[in-house]
């Protein structure tokens, strides 16, 4: 028969001490996710690159660009332009709230200020840093960042946003007729004729 006898020193290695913490931990740093931006999505963040990807093409160059052609091809037919005018300027209004409220998001403010960015005195100072300022690249209280843009995808959407402000400063200048002050003079004349 066997005896046994108690050992001083240490621990056999073999033997798991049940009071040794483990190896695992509860929060990981170095886990990344991130969202899915949806383009009418009033939910979740949007980086900085995205809304500018977004933002150019769909909200400032599309509504343009109908409204040019729909004022040339209905200037005498008021009831029709407006109508065509709300059919494009209301979603392009709609998706730049929500680009905005969710760019506030990224940068970790509340999305009321994307919303009063929409008003004509404010929105113009709330507007600035939304449209300018990065948002953060880990994940806040709104949710987690979106995928990072590849190299091409930035280069893409920097040229697009340069291009567009130069269409815009040439249209101004070769094109007085489509000058914002010439449009609204035009509009009220037609307006104070019918």
């Amino acid at each position: 028969m066997a005896r046994i006898e108690p050992v001083f020193g240490s621990i056999s290695s073999e033997i798991e001490n049940p009071y040794q913490p483990g190896d695992a931990q509860l929060i990981d740093d170095e886990v990344v996710t991130f969202s899915n931006s949806k383009i009418f999505d009033f939910s979740g963040r949007i980086s900085l690159a995205r809304f500018w990807l977004i933002h150019v093409p769909l909200v400032l160059v599309l509504p343009c660009i109908l409204l040019l052609f729909f004022m040339v091809g209905l200037r005498h037919q008021l009831v029709v332009l407006l109508i065509v005018g709300v059919t494009v300027v209301v979603p392009a209004i709609l998706l730049n709230v929500s680009l905005l409220v969710r760019r506030a998001r990224d940068l970790g403010w509340s999305p009321i200020w994307g919303m009063l960015s929409v008003f004509p005195v404010i929105g113009f100072v709330i507007t600035l840093p939304l449209i300018m300022l990065p948002g953060r690249k880990a994940i806040n209280k709104y949710g987690p960042p979106n995928p990072p843009l590849s190299t091409l995808v930035k280069l893409l959407t920097a040229l697009l946003v340069v291009l567009a402000l130069v269409t815009s400063t040439v249209l101004v200048a070769y094109f007085p007729q489509y000058h914002p002050q010439a449009l609204y003079e035009w509009f009220f004349n037609a307006l104070a004729q019918a």
